[in-house]
């Protein structure tokens, strides 16, 4: 026919086709750009959280409720905050004093936590479990049962930390010694 509708012609079918594949991708990008705008969100959120939990512990901390911040850290079983937590209070704040500061449930869920992994922190670590585990009371009513198996867990993970101390080398420390001694001593009583 002398007069034809462009889409008749196979250059405007190519358009039309190449229009209609567009239509999905400029769905599919505008999906992707929500989901980063969601996540971009999210991640906001989770940092503004962060910062008030950090904010909150700090103010624990400094009215001295070590007890209430411990507690806290401990029950979200996160061993990067407790770690966080052990890295801004000196362990002599909560051991070193003669009047018991946390609760021997939280002495002893701060050992297993502590004592879970090794690989990070470790003398930090080793501080904190040498000074948690002598203030613990294995004929403790409350904790006494839990005690000898907590600690039996965490000397086997000392013990194979000694079989490689070049790549422990955390374990020649006097610290680390003195922990290993005070949990032989507990476990054998």
């Amino acid at each position: 026919p002398p007069f034809s509708s462009p889409a008749e012609t196979p250059a405007a079918a190519s358009a039309a086709a190449a229009a209609a594949a567009a239509q999905p991708a400029a769905a599919q990008q505008a999906s992707q750009q929500h989901l980063q705008q969601q996540q971009a969100a999210q991640q906001a959120a989770q940092q503004q959280q962060a910062m008030q939990f950090a904010q909150t512990i700090k103010a624990l901390l400094a009215q001295d409720k070590y007890e209430e911040a411990f507690s806290h850290v401990l029950s979200l079983s996160d061993l990067k905050l407790v770690t966080w937590v052990c890295q801004i209070v000196d362990s002599r704040q909560i051991f070193g004093k003669s009047q018991k500061v946390l609760s021997s449930p939280v002495v002893l869920s701060l050992v297993q936590q502590l004592g879970f992994d090794m690989r990070k922190d470790a003398q930090l670590k080793v501080t904190w479990l040498r000074d948690a585990v002598m203030s613990l009371d294995p004929k403790d009513p409350i904790v006494g049962s839990h005690v000898p198996v907590i600690l039996r867990d965490l000397h086997e993970k000392l013990t194979a930390m000694e079989r490689s101390p070049a790549e422990h080398p955390v374990t020649a420390d006097n610290d680390f010694r003195l922990l290993m001694h005070v949990l032989k001593s507990i476990i054998s009583s």
